[in-house]
C-alpha cells in the first residue's frame, strides 16, 4: 500500500495545531502477557526542532494534549491512531550549531506521551468508601465521585467488593482488573448525548463480553483473501512459562484467601497468588479455579505478530476496530480485549490481543500486537464460533 502518512498535531486554546518535521513516533498499549500488570499507554515523539532556540513552541508543556492520526487517503483515513497528554519534553541541541541562533538544524524535541490510565492513578481517591454492588453501579459512583470517566464493560450482574480506596483511582482499576480478568483501554468520545463533548476516560473490559476486532492475520506474502486481513512478516511463538502454574492462591480484601491445586500435581508447586476485591469466599473459589483451568499446563503458543504497514493490501493496522474513521475515539489503546485470528502454516489460531506497539518514520511504520492463545482465555460464550461450544471451554466463573 504505499508509506503512511501520520501526522501529529497539538491542541492549545481549543485549536488544532500540526507540528512540522516529525522524524519518529512510537506508541505502545496495553501489555505483553495476559497476567501482566495493566498499564497506561505511552506514547514518544521526536522531531527536529530548527527555530526552538530562538522561537519555542510555548504550548508544548506536561498536559496538553496530543494527536496522532493517520492522513493517508483523505476519505478513508485521517483517523485518530492515538490521544494523549504530555508528560515530559527533553531538547536536545545539535553541536556544531549554525552560526544563526534561529537556524538550530541539529537540534531535536522528544515529546513524551501517556494515556488516561496514567492521569487516574495521580487522582487520590481520598479514603473513598466505595460500597458492596455491581460493577456498573460501582463504575457510576467512581465516575461520580472522580469527575473522571470510568466505564465497565461487561455483565451487569458482576459483583464487586465494598472497600475503602486509600491510594489512587488507578490503584482501584488496576484491582478491579486483576480480580475480573479484564482489560483496560481508553477512550475519548465524540461531542454526542449522553456524554459531553470531550468526554474522556478508561474502560474495563471484560472477558465475557468478547469484542471482535476487525484484524485478522495472514503470513506473507499469501494474504490475498480481503481488506481486513493483514500480513505479517514475523511471528513469536512462547512456552508461556510466565502463565503455567500448578497452584492458585487468591486473597480477597476482605474474605479468607482461597487456594486450589491441580489435581495429581506434586511438589513442588507452581504457585501463583493473587490480591483481589473479590465479593464472597464463593466467588473467590470460583476465581481461583478459573485460573488454575487456564494456566495448569504449560503450553506452546502464539505471542505476538509483527507486520509492516506500509506492506499491506489495504492497511487496517491502526483500524482494526468498529469505529473506524472516528476522527475523535483512538484506535491503538481500544485494542485490548478483542479476538482475533493467526493462521500460520495453514493452522488458524484464536487469540486475544493483550497489547500493541507502532513505530513510524517517514521510512515506514511497523506494528506489533502481542496475543495471548485461546488455551489461557477459557470461558463459555453463548452464539460463538469458537468461545461457544460445548465441550471446549470452562464455563464462566
Amino acid at each position: 500500500m504505499g508509506v503512511q502518512n501520520y501526522q501529529v498535531y497539538y491542541i492549545s486554546g481549543g485549536t488544532e495545531y500540526q507540528l512540522s518535521n516529525v522524524v519518529s513516533v512510537n506508541v505502545s498499549c496495553g501489555v505483553q502477557q495476559q497476567l501482566d500488570q495493566i498499564r497506561a499507554s505511552t506514547a514518544s515523539i521526536t522531531l527536529r526542532y530548527p527555530s526552538g532556540f530562538a522561537s519555542p513552541i510555548t504550548a508544548l508543556v506536561p498536559e496538553t494534549e496530543i494527536l496522532i492520526r493517520n492522513m493517508t487517503t483523505a476519505n478513508i483515513y485521517q483517523r485518530m491512531v492515538y490521544r494523549g497528554y504530555i508528560a515530559d519534553v527533553s531538547i536536545t541541541y545539535g553541536i556544531p550549531y549554525n552560526t544563526s541562533t534561529s537556524e538550530g538544524v541539529s537540534d531535536y524535541l522528544t515529546i513524551d506521551l501517556e494515556g488516561e490510565f496514567a492521569r487516574l492513578a495521580r487522582y487520590n481517591a481520598d479514603d473513598y468508601p466505595m460500597a458492596a454492588g455491581d460493577l456498573s453501579t460501582q463504575f457510576d459512583d467512581a465516575r461520580t465521585e472522580a469527575g473522571v470517566g470510568m466505564e465497565w464493560q461487561g455483565p451487569y450482574t458482576t459483583m464487586g467488593a465494598a472497600t475503602t480506596i486509600t491510594g489512587t483511582w488507578g490503584d482501584w482499576l488496576s484491582q478491579v482488573g486483576i480480580t475480573h480478568n479484564a482489560r483496560l483501554t481508553e477512550f475519548h468520545n465524540p461531542p454526542s448525548t449522553p456524554y459531553p463533548a470531550g468526554y474522556t476516560g478508561v474502560k474495563m473490559v471484560s472477558p465475557f463480553t468478547r469484542d471482535q476486532s476487525s484484524l485478522y492475520f495472514y503470513p506473507a506474502p499469501s494474504c490475498t483473501v480481503g481488506n481486513q486481513f493483514q500480513m505479517y512478516d514475523q511471528i513469536t511463538f512462547h512456552s508461556l512459562g510466565n502463565n503455567y502454574y500448578t497452584e492458585v492462591t487468591v486473597v480477597p480484601e476482605s474474605f479468607g484467601e482461597q487456594t486450589v491445586v491441580k489435581a495429581g500435581a506434586s511438589n513442588p508447586l507452581r504457585t501463583y497468588q493473587v490480591n483481589t476485591l473479590n465479593a464472597s469466599t464463593a466467588q473467590a473459589t470460583d476465581y481461583a479455579n478459573y485460573l488454575l483451568s487456564n494456566y495448569q499446563d504449560p503450553i506452546l503458543g502464539i505471542a505476538s505478530v509483527s507486520c509492516l504497514a506500509e506492506a499491506q493490501p489495504f492497511n487496517r493496522l491502526d483500524n482494526g476496530l468498529s469505529f473506524g474513521t472516528d476522527a475523535y475515539n483512538p484506535q491503538l489503546p481500544n485494542y485490548m480485549g478483542r479476538s482475533t485470528t493467526v493462521v500460520f502454516r495453514g493452522v488458524t489460531f484464536e487469540c486475544i490481543i493483550e497489547g500493541v506497539t507502532m513505530s513510524a518514520t517517514p521510512a515506514g511504520a511497523r506494528f506489533t500486537f502481542y496475543l495471548s492463545s485461546s488455551e489461557l482465555n477459557e470461558w463459555m460464550l453463548l452464539d460463538n464460533t469458537f468461545y461457544g461450544k460445548l465441550d471446549t471451554n470452562k464455563l464462566a466463573y
